[in-house]
Order: C-alpha cells, then structure tokens, then sequence
C-alpha cells in the first residue's frame, strides 16, 4: 500500500512540473532561419510535410521578423495547403529576398527584391545548409576513400553470400 502512494505521489508531482520544464526550453527561432529550414526541406525532403508546414507556421508566429516578408509567408502556406509546392518555395524564397531558381549566396536584405545571380561556380545554396549540410559531398581526398570502401563493403557482401549459397 505503502509502494502505491509514492507512486502515485510521484506520478502526480511528475504530471503538474512536467509541462512547465518542457515549456521552459521551448526556443524561438527568428522568421528567417524558420524559413530557410522550410525552403531547405521543400527541396530536399518535400514528403516531411508536417515538418515544413510547421516551419511556415512558426515564422508567422515568431517574434523576430526581420528580413521576411510575412504576408509572402502566408501566401506560401496557403499554396503549401493546396498543394502547390513548388509555387510555396518560390514564394518562401521570395519572402527573404532570396531569387527563386538561382543559387543564391547573400539574399538582399529587403524581401520580395530579386538577389543578384551568383558566379557559377557558388557552393550550395544558403537554405540547405540550415538543414546541417545533409546534401554535401565530401571534399578533398575523404570522398575517393569512401568510395573505395564503399566498393570493398559490396565485394565482401558478395562473397559471403557466394559461400552461404
């Protein structure tokens, strides 16, 4: 009888301080960054789409708006309900100052304004790297030595399933 009631005393206590740690380390993001993670998603993971629909509704909701044009936001979260992906990243893209269909460095400051092109040979684009470079490839020597172990792992995967056979 003893064992139930601390139980159920440290159930409850449990229950009634739980949900004010929690919100407690609820962080808010600026606008900006909401939105390039959802523009980073949309081109990369476009089927994550509670995801992203929670990104465009977090810049709308967030404090700190600056460099977003938040009526474009909307404008992307309602062709995102439809369904019209591709007209929500452009317009997301628009809404920071980025240019759509342009690999972009340095977005103007002012959102809805057309970046300039970037050289052609720009690294990968601003928004993906806010997804923690998922998309990149190895640089320098790393990438022929992964390769290369990737080749031996399949050889060894074969002959093993050679002698099971």
């Amino acid at each position: 009888m003893k064992r139930i009631t601390s139980t159920l005393a440290v159930s409850a206590l449990t229950a009634i301080l739980l949900p004010g740690v929690v919100s407690a380390h609820e962080e808010e993001f600026p606008a900006k960054r909401l939105v390039e993670q959802a523009i980073a998603l949309l081109r990369t993971q476009p089927e994550q789409r509670d995801v992203i629909e929670d990104k465009v509704h977090d810049a709308t909701e967030s404090k700190d708006t600056k460099g977003v044009d938040l009526d474009l936001v909307r404008e992307a979260d309602e062709a995102f309900e439809a369904g019209r992906l591709h007209q929500a990243q452009d317009l997301l893209e628009e809404s920071i100052g980025a240019a759509p269909h342009r690999v972009v460095e340095e977005p103007n400051e002012a959102p809805g304004s057309p970046a300039p092109s970037p050289a052609p040979e720009a690294s990968p684009v601003l928004h993906e790297r806010e997804l923690g470079g998922a998309e990149q490839r190895p640089e320098g020597g790393a990438f022929p030595i992964l390769l290369g172990l990737a080749g031996l792992l399949a050889l060894a995967g074969l002959v093993v399933a050679w002698r099971v056979r």
